[in-house]
């Protein structure tokens, strides 16, 4: 093993622990609730125990189903609940952490690496998206892993470590199709892997070079080819089955929805383009999503120190490319080089996907897969900035103010994203609103009525039908009826029947004892935390209002 190893594992491990910490504290308490999107993931998770196996599942238009079978596992092992489709994304969080220091070290080396995954662990915008139900999580673990696994490939060739590199590009070529199975902004790593095949071709050209990549890595790219066309024939053979479902909810959100061009792009497609690509560009510095699901509402998706290193990343990175194409012209050959012009197609790849929609921008749960070349670039940059000091600092006989300036910032840089994220987030009353905490306490009420009365009315639900999704999920196998909200008072309660309603038909729940007066007994009113009321709940205990009375009463 290489000099150093033991430190590098030490900290890595450090930080891979903190990632973990600080994606699992207190996931029992926040997120408070399951947003219907979420819960219609566990739906799918819920069939999946029930022997429904396949690659893509065409609830709530359709998605690709790798996630559910983590989340399926944790229902299977923990029960229905809101923590446990969180921790699925929990344990994926903290695997891409340990996984884009792989990513990163093959290529630039361990410093670049650990703080790539120290800038991940602390991000704020990744640690948001690692706390939800959401599959696009897997994205930047696909790709990490592909891209560690592709390096590791061609440093084991380098160093005559042939069997190594038949099981790194066998791993390099499951991983680059596992991909598909996450989300679909990954496809776009389709036309990266192709711009660096053509910028291969192009090197091959040269006189001076020919094919040599074909001879030193021809065998490892068959099996990793190989390895590649097993692993997603699955996904092929159900999408050749199933064509329509190919493209899902992209139609409704893309720039090219003439409803989204006037709405946001003054009636063009170009003007919408140019919206989207700004919207996306600028949450990464200035102003972020305003999805508390998706990010700490308004924050840039980067701290300020974190961004500066991305955009010196990208200058570095920029040469670097210009580098390789200086060697090609020359006749040189290009091996681990090729990380440079490859990171860049992956940054732009990731990005394409994202500013070629325009509904919610910025949206920094499409921007993920954007989160593993920024963060190899940051960390990279970082790498390369404090290499640098510590030379400058020695030189000048002051390396100590250096290294205390560099803890500083490091120290200062890992706590914002955490602070973010704890105290702003979990203190906002808008986010608890966001995840619809309410719904937990309102399906808990549903359990608690059913396994009181089981042979009893069901209980009356005031929802509207999309998040109802949400209590369908979490009080599976417990019945109820669903009223529409703003007319829940035509329903007359009978003596001993209950109506539910939801924070966000506390309205309605006015209205209704407005209507029905002393023919109807408040049991049930809780607040949460913030103050705010989220269930409330009547009884029917007679006297009800005849039709004719209820008539005036709804036209008073």
């Amino acid at each position: 093993m290489k000099p150093g190893w033991l430190k590098a594992g030490i900290a890595v491990a450090a930080v891979t622990i903190l990632a973990f910490v600080l994606r699992t504290y207190d996931l029992t308490n926040y997120p408070p609730g399951l947003f219907p999107d979420e819960a219609q993931n566990g739906e799918d998770a819920l069939d999946i125990l029930q022997g429904d196996i396949r690659p893509f599942y065409e609830r709530n238009n359709g998605r690709e189903g790798l996630f559910f079978f983590f989340q399926a596992a944790l229902i299977k092992t923990f029960g229905v609940g809101v923590w446990q489709m969180h921790l699925a994304s929990a344990i994926i969080g903290t695997l891409t952490v340990l996984a884009i220091y792989f990513a990163t070290q093959v290529f630039f080396g361990r410093l670049a690496g650990l703080l790539a995954s120290l800038f991940l662990t602390t991000s704020s915008w990744h640690l948001t998206l690692s706390r939800t139900g959401f599959r696009a999580i897997l994205i930047p673990l696909f790709l990490s892993l592909f891209t560690a696994c592709a390096g590791l490939t061609i440093s084991a060739v380098k160093e005559k470590r042939i069997r190594a590199s038949y099981i790194y590009a066998a791993l390099a070529g499951i991983f680059f199709s596992g991909g598909f199975y996450t989300y679909i902004a990954y496809r776009a790593m389709i036309g990266v892997v192709l711009g660096v095949f053509v910028l291969l071709l192009l090197a091959a050209m040269h006189p001076k070079i020919g094919f040599p990549h074909v001879r030193r890595y021809g065998k490892q790219t068959l099996v990793a080819l190989l390895a590649a066309l097993i692993a997603i024939a699955p996904l092929v053979l159900y999408f050749i089955q199933h064509p329509n479902e190919f493209i899902g909810r992209a139609s409704q959100v893309s720039i090219f929805s003439p409803d989204l061009q006037r709405e946001v792009g003054g009636g063009t497609l170009v003007g919408t383009l140019l919206y989207s690509t700004n919207k996306t560009i600028l949450s990464f510095f200035s102003r972020g999503d305003e999805n508390w699901r998706h990010n700490v509402a308004g924050y840039s998706l980067l701290n300020p120190f974190v961004g500066f290193l991305f955009v010196l990343g990208i200058l570095w990175t920029m040469k670097g490319t210009w580098d390789v194409f200086r060697r090609i012209v020359k006749g040189k050959e290009v091996h681990l080089g090729m990380m440079y012009p490859y990171i860049l197609l992956m940054l732009l790849g990731m990005m394409l996907p994202t500013i070629t929609t325009a509904e919610g921008m910025p949206h920094a749960l499409r921007s993920i897969g954007m989160a593993a070349p920024i963060y190899i670039l940051a960390g990279t940059a970082g790498a390369v900035a404090l290499r640098w000091s510590f030379k400058w600092g020695y030189k000048r006989h002051v390396l100590g103010m250096v290294y205390g300036a560099a803890a500083g910032l490091l120290i200062v840089s890992s706590a914002y994203g955490p602070m973010l994220y704890f105290i702003i987030s979990r203190n906002t009353p808008e986010a608890a609103e966001a995840y619809r905490g309410d719904l937990t306490v309102v399906s808990d009420f549903i359990h608690q009525h059913t396994a009181k009365f089981p042979n009893g009315p069901k209980p009356y639900l005031v929802v509207d039908e999309f998040f109802s999704k949400t209590v369908h999920f979490l009080a599976h196998g417990n019945t109820y009826q669903l009223l529409e909200p703003g007319a829940s008072e035509r329903t007359v309660l009978q003596i001993g029947e209950q109506i539910i309603f939801t924070q966000s038909t506390i309205p309605d729940a006015d209205r209704y004892e407005r209507v029905y007066g002393a023919s109807v007994k408040q049991i049930v009113s809780k607040l949460n935390r913030f103050g705010q009321e989220v269930i409330r709940v009547y009884e029917g205990v007679g006297n009800a209002p005849t039709p004719e009375e209820l008539e005036v009463d709804l036209d008073a």
